[in-house]
């Protein structure tokens, strides 16, 4: 009884993961075209972009045990990996067409460079999580061999680097360019509260997890503060702000 339950709950964490990340995802591209800016950090971007390519395409989810959760799972997993990929590719379009102003008042990088800087974190990225998958498959005691647990813990891992680097692109903009408390909080509702509880709920004792799905949360907490008080100082909303 307790593990149906707990699987009815995971299902249930998985969809409203995916509803609010599209929110996520379309809040981002909002931004990014009204302000000339783009919403998110480009190691953040560069992880996510790859990870949903990569199971889309590369190592996709049919065998996996998720995939058996609901019918026809597999294909469904990939329509929503394949939908989220096309939409990181428009927030990947913002960063391109308003990004380089940024890294020129920053570190005073040239067009070309960082371009080309940005090509080599795109392609690092692909390569990391792409050998990761397989390292990770090999411990067949807790991965069960299984490609799609290996990505699970995978996806925390760059959850986590992608809620610090949030944290570190409001504090490096100082303003609230490309940004709204939307985005944060649906980020937070999609990783954190959804899908990170369910994975401890399943792995309690997987100490490693607890610390980097904390690091996640209180780095999305953090966001989420410093969002919604940049907002009220600027006279704006958070809760209409898309």
């Amino acid at each position: 009884m307790i593990a149906l339950h707990l699987q009815d709950a995971t299902i249930f964490a998985y969809k409203l993961c995916v509803y609010t990340w599209m929110v996520t995802y379309v809040a981002i591209i909002w931004r990014g075209f009204k302000d000339g800016s783009y919403g998110m950090p480009i190691v953040a971007l560069a992880l996510n972009l790859t990870w949903e390519l990569i199971f889309l395409a590369f190592i996709p989810p049919q065998g996996s045990i998720d995939s058996n959760l609901v019918p026809h799972g597999a294909l469904k997993a990939q329509i929503v990996f394949g939908v989220c990929f096309l939409l990181d590719c428009v927030i990947l379009y913002t960063y391109f067409k308003n990004g380089h102003k940024y890294f020129a008042a920053a570190y005073n990088l040239s067009r070309p460079l960082w371009i080309a800087y940005s090509v080599a974190l795109l392609a690092f990225s692909f390569l990391v999580i792409h050998s990761a998958a397989y390292f990770f498959m090999q411990f067949d005691t807790y991965f069960q061999g299984d490609h799609i647990e290996a990505a699970k813990f995978i996806a925390f891992i760059q959850n986590a680097v992608m809620s610090i680097c949030f944290v570190a692109m409001f504090h490096q903009r100082q303003s609230i360019e490309g940004q709204s408390f939307t985005i944060a909080w649906t980020k937070f509702l999609g990783s954190s509260l959804t899908v990170g509880v369910i994975y401890l709920l399943h792995h309690p004792d997987n100490y490693f997890a607890w610390v980097i799905i904390l690091t996640m949360a209180l780095a999305d907490i953090w966001y989420m503060i410093l969002i919604w008080g940049a907002l009220r100082r600027a006279g704006i909303n958070p809760l209409t702000r898309f």
